[in-house]
């Protein structure tokens, strides 16, 4: 009698298991395909991220040699030599405020920054959210490049156009970090599409980075 219940329990479970395995299975399945896109987005994300930090890098030898160089004379030659071979332009970033406008290309290099304002790589670029890095040179000459940089404040306006329109953005932050501090590079921005601009300062003797973000309305 034991022995026909147990038999009975076996063949129960070996039922209920035939009508449930399709389901097990598609459970299981969606689930290590859940897995897999998420351990795509982390290493996409872990990828834009060491490549942000990268450029950044790059950025501050940049600076770092344009802080050894001094003579303006110098770096309006190699902007005149280096003008035709500056890469392809991606944006033009526009600050009325301050009466600017320059070209912006992908890369923050030392060719590109001669001539233009750079995106570094690794950062958005205008996506509806995420964090856009652009960076240019503290020009000595007054109104050059991100001379007056300085002078914006909370609420001031600049412009971004490309080739799919336009966006202005408020400026809600301004700060000045150390060389290392890549945080301004974080693409955690609450849904936001926010702007990253970036500059050497003081004048003279440049050793920190000026910082002024800006969001999208």
């Amino acid at each position: 009698m034991v022995k026909r219940k147990a038999a009975a329990i076996m063949i129960f479970l070996a039922g209920a298991f035939l009508f449930l395995y399709p389901n097990i299975s598609e459970f299981i399945a969606d689930t290590e395909q859940e897995e897999l896109l998420e351990n795509w987005d982390t290493t996409e994300e872990a990828q834009a991220q060491e490549t942000a930090r990268k450029s950044y890098g790059e950025l501050n030898r940049v600076f770092e040699r344009e802080r050894e160089d001094t003579s303006e004379q110098q770096s309006d030659q190699q902007e005149e030599q280096t003008e035709a071979e500056s890469s392809q332009t991606i944006g033009v970033l526009r600050i009325p405020v301050i009466a600017s406008e320059l070209p912006i290309v992908e890369g923050a290099t030392e060719e590109n920054l001669r001539v233009a304002a750079g995106h570094l790589a690794g950062t958005s670029f205008l996506e509806p959210e995420g964090n856009t890095a652009i960076a240019a040179h503290r020009s000595h000459t007054e109104g050059r490049m991100f001379n007056r940089l300085d002078e914006l404040e909370s609420g001031d306006e600049f412009i971004i156009e490309k080739d799919t329109g336009q966006k202005t953005f408020t400026i809600f932050n301004k700060t000045v970090v150390s060389p290392s501090d890549t945080s301004v590079l974080s693409q955690e921005t609450n849904g936001e599409s926010v702007v990253t601009l970036i500059t050497c300062t003081p004048m003279k003797n440049p050793t920190h980075r000026l910082i002024v973000q800006g969001k999208y309305e």
